[in-house]
């Protein structure tokens, strides 16, 4: 595919989008941060628009730009529950901020030290750490380079024999890096701010004009009407109808099966881990200067939340309902789903416009770069160095941050050479779809339990949270021996077998079981460890705090999103 054609004018409204998120970064530095609260945590002083923008700049990513669309393109609807998770956005708001606020926490993992125990805290940063270098960053890094080279059709760059692929990849986390280690926290914020409206115009111009040319919603759903249901029927795997009569249905793990009951059961809780619990996401809100703002914030989230469903997923069904039309340039759309974006707006947007939607597209990939360097730099300062070297100065411990934020980089820049190896035959990109399933469950288990139980006990936390990452990274391990090596495993094949929506539900059942099991045989907390930090621990002082922070704005902005998704399901069911 020959890519996208852009004019000078395209270019200058790039340039003039780098121009102004320069100006924010600088400006950001100039504020010179006198401790870790400063650097970490924007001061804690941000207001709602600030933490909601963010939460979804953060989410964004390349992904959703060419991968959302091309799954719309493929599969429809089938995808849309992961966008419509705006509902766990509100439980981030209304149930676990007022912990991570109350707690004055830095970190998530930090939260599970004061409910549970220190090694808690430890073992799950030690899970992010990893997880962020080697799946998180490793996948947005070459997705974004992949999403660049896609969109401008460029093997190698202009004029030279540098390969393009690689050039992107390392301007991304140059210039992204850059800015986070100047800025720190009020730089991600703020040009997180600024990249949301330039993402979400950029998109909705493609979403408006592809309707336009399609001729309506109604005509866009006629032409594409085996997929635009939310409910797609359960199908055996050569794709042919049928309803279960026992439960071998739940041993089919054929490559992209999504059946509606295993989505059902585990989208909501990976979608829990993620939304409410990943310190990613989870550090916006503890940049809130008050509660109001931070529920506020994620109130704002879960609007914006919503957007991608139409924004991403909807231009994929619109390029497939342009190919059955007979519109130029979209004969291929049906061999190649992964290119309904760039033929998109190749085909559909004037000149002036293309260059919106390319800094609309940067905008998402620096974005979620620089959310990841920054979280990736507080675990690392507040979770390790800082315990490590409880007297070091505010001064050290954000030069340490800086430094870390800088390693961050240097480990990215480090595992690019390896990912179009492992990445590129799409073998590992596919496993790597299985880890939030397989890593969520259990981390899930800990912070539901721990907030919503008192009697959970704290070498509970820690038992419950070690059995979940062993299990689902032991079932990863022989899952990629079976497939990759042919390794028969016996009598318990059926473990590997398993739908990985299926069995990350059983594991979050599961790690619920061991909690419980471990807080019946081993010691409980002391009432004063557990204030504030459970619900049935919550002072009238607290309560009351909390039931200050919100009003009918509040509620009613609450009650007009979850309309929304309820109206949304009734009419794609």
């Amino acid at each position: 595919m020959g890519g996208v054609a852009f004019s000078a004018l395209d270019w200058a409204v790039v340039g003039l989008y780098f121009v102004v998120n320069t100006a924010i970064c600088i400006w950001a530095a100039l504020l010179k941060e006198k401790d870790t609260t400063d650097y970490f945590l924007a001061s804690r002083s941000a207001g709602w628009w600030l933490i909601g923008s963010s939460i979804f700049a953060s989410n964004i990513g390349a992904e959703h730009l060419i991968g959302l669309a091309g799954q719309g393109a493929s599969d429809g609807m089938a995808f849309a529950h992961w966008e419509l998770h705006s509902y766990l956005v509100l439980v981030l708001g209304w149930v676990f901020a007022p912990f991570y606020i109350r707690a004055g926490i830095f970190t998530t993992p930090e939260f599970l030290e004061k409910r549970y125990t220190p090694g808690t805290r430890t073992f799950l940063s030690l899970i992010f750490l990893v997880s962020y270098v080697l799946t998180k960053a490793s996948v947005t890094i070459f997705a974004g380079a992949f999403a660049i080279q896609t969109i401008l059709g460029w093997q190698t760059l202009p004029g030279t024999n540098i390969d393009f692929f690689w050039f992107s990849a390392y301007f991304l986390v140059i210039i992204t890096g850059a800015f986070v280690v100047v800025g720190g926290m009020k730089s991600v914020l703020w040009t997180e701010a600024m990249h949301v409206p330039v993402l979400l115009v950029g998109s909705a111009v493609l979403l408006f004009v592809g309707l336009a040319q399609v001729g309506g919603l109604d005509e866009l759903l006629k032409h594409n009407e085996d997929t635009r249901h939310l409910w797609a029927p359960l199908q055996d795997a050569q794709g042919a109808t049928w309803v279960p009569r026992d439960f071998s249905f739940l041993f089919d793990n054929a490559e992209g099966r999504l059946p509606w009951l295993g989505v059902l059961l585990a989208s909501p809780i990976v979608g829990l881990w993620y939304w409410c619990t990943d310190q990613y996401i989870a550090q916006r809100v503890m940049t809130a200067k008050n509660l109001k703002e931070a529920r506020r914030g994620a109130i704002f989230a879960g609007y914006l939340k919503l957007v991608p469903l139409f924004i991403f997923l909807l231009p994929g069904m619109i390029a497939v309902a342009l190919m059955k039309q007979g519109a130029p340039g979209f004969a291929g759309i049906a061999d190649n789903p992964g290119s309904a974006f760039p033929v998109l707006v190749s085909e559909l947007l004037p000149v002036g416009l293309r260059g919106l939607v390319l800094a609309g597209m940067l905008s998402a990939l620096m974005s979620a770069l620089a959310s990841l360097f920054n979280s990736t730099a507080t675990l690392f300062t507040v979770d390790f160095y800082k315990r490590l070297r409880p007297s070091s100065s505010e001064k050290q411990l954000v030069f340490v941050g800086r430094l870390a934020t800088a390693g961050v980089i240097l480990l990215g820049m480090a595992w690019i050479p390896f990912l179009q190896t492992l990445l590129g035959n799409g073998a590992l990109y596919q496993y790597l779809q299985l880890v939030q399933t397989l890593l969520a469950p259990s981390i899930a288990a800990v912070f539901m339990l721990g907030i919503f139980s008192k009697t959970v006990t704290p070498i509970s936390g820690f038992v419950g949270l070690v059995f979940g990452f062993v299990a689902g990274m032991s079932r990863l391990a022989m899952q990629v021996l079976h497939e990759s090596y042919g390794v028969e495993w016996g009598p318990v094949q059926g473990y590997v077998d398993m739908n990985f929506l299926y069995f990350g539900a059983l594991l979050f059942a599961s790690a619920c079981l061991v909690i419980y099991a471990t807080s019946m045989v081993t010691p409980k907390a002391a009432p004063e460890k557990l204030a504030g930090l459970t619900y049935g621990s919550i002072t009238p002082e607290q309560r009351a705090a909390e039931k200050g922070s919100y009003g009918f704005w509040e509620i009613l902005h609450t009650v007009v999103i979850l309309a929304i998704i309820a109206g949304i399901y009734i009419y794609f069911w």
